[in-house]
């Protein structure tokens, strides 16, 4: 039995993640699969209610579970989730990026990952400001840097095996010893591609020639900004999932946020879904279980014909279908393979 805490965040959060549960609710149980949901109340509506963003209860609940699900949550964000990476040592933000028939870009065969550290660097928060200044150090550590290449190689593994690495090492020493101790972690990691790219030039090259990219290695700040770049790529927010993982823990969202100027009514799902898809998937990596594996590529695939088909698609992807309904779509197409 998996036990899933649930954020639901703020804005189109409730709604995108509800819809998503009941996705989850219909394959758990034709797959067999025994999930149990615990809410985990946290974001601006918690504040409001509880005094903080993220009520100690919440905490508590999260720790106990296998695994965490969570929309997106509006202003205190910060106290959210860059709180819980930093309690749960979730050093590995994985943010994949791909094209998908019936989505509208410019490109038809995307499909890359970014490989985020997600502990260090300038988000890790150390700063001091003043009245006359302002400064925000960056630091790396040879044991973070070291992690994250692994985990580059891990997934690189199953891919196309091809690492790129992008930093800003020639103006930034702290990048140089980055792209250093990577380098050497992926050298001797076996046979991989490997090649290096400015932070600049590979923000260009995404939106010139995105299909040169397998899997992105890249810093905290840098990962956060490319991979929006990488979504609009390939045609929206709307369909960017990721995974925070550690060593023990992984918590999943989509990369955008919480939308408040948008009807939730309206909101797109599928970013939503497909975390859950990588949620399901990371946990049946880690439990050995061929269930919860198929249960994700089974989600995955839903998204896909109902995207191909474009009959019930929401405003952001050109339609005018709502959560509700694109849900529908998503449950119909899973009761044709369970």
């Amino acid at each position: 039995m998996y036990r899933v805490a649930v954020i639901r965040g703020d804005g189109i959060g409730p709604t995108i993640v509800e819809e998503t549960l009941r996705a989850l609710c219909f394959l758990s149980d034709a797959m067999g699969l025994s999930i149990t949901f615990i809410d985990a109340p946290a974001g601006d509506g918690a504040l409001k209610e509880y005094g903080s963003a993220l009520p100690s209860e919440s905490i508590s609940a999260i720790e106990k579970a296998d695994a965490c699900l969570k929309g997106p949550v509006g202003e205190s964000a910060k106290d959210v989730i860059v709180y819980l990476r930093r309690r749960l040592d979730l050093y590995s933000n994985l943010r994949p990026a791909r094209t998908y028939e019936g989505v509208m870009s410019n490109y038809g065969d995307v499909d890359l990952l970014i490989v985020r550290e997600n502990t260090e660097d300038v988000y890790r928060g150390v700063e001091d400001v003043g009245r006359d200044y302002a400064v925000a150090l960056m630091p790396f550590s040879r044991f973070g840097t070291e992690r994250i290449a692994r985990v580059a190689c891990k997934y690189a593994s199953r891919r196309r095996r091809k690492i790129t690495i992008v930093d800003k090492s020639n103006v930034i020493m702290a990048h140089r010893f980055f792209r250093e101790v990577a380098s050497s972690v992926i050298r001797s990691a076996g046979e991989f591609t490997l090649d290096y790219m400015y932070v600049d030039n590979a923000a260009y090259q995404l939106v010139v020639n995105p299909t040169q990219f397998d899997v992105i290695l890249t810093t905290n700040m840098f990962g956060d900004i490319l991979s929006d770049e990488a979504a609009g790529v390939c045609g929206t927010l709307g369909l960017a999932p990721s995974g925070n993982i550690g060593d023990r823990y992984g918590l999943f969202e989509p990369v955008h946020g919480s939308a408040p100027s948008i009807d939730p009514r309206y909101a797109n799902p599928l970013a939503m879904m497909l975390s859950a898809s990588m949620m399901l998937e990371w946990l049946g990596d880690a439990r050995n279980d061929a269930k919860a594996k198929g249960s994700a590529v089974l989600l995955e695939q839903a998204v896909r014909n109902v995207l191909s088909r474009r009959a019930v698609i929401t405003p952001d992807l050109g339609g005018g279908s709502t959560a509700h309904e694109v849900c529908d779509a998503i449950i119909n197409e899973l009761k044709r393979w369970t």
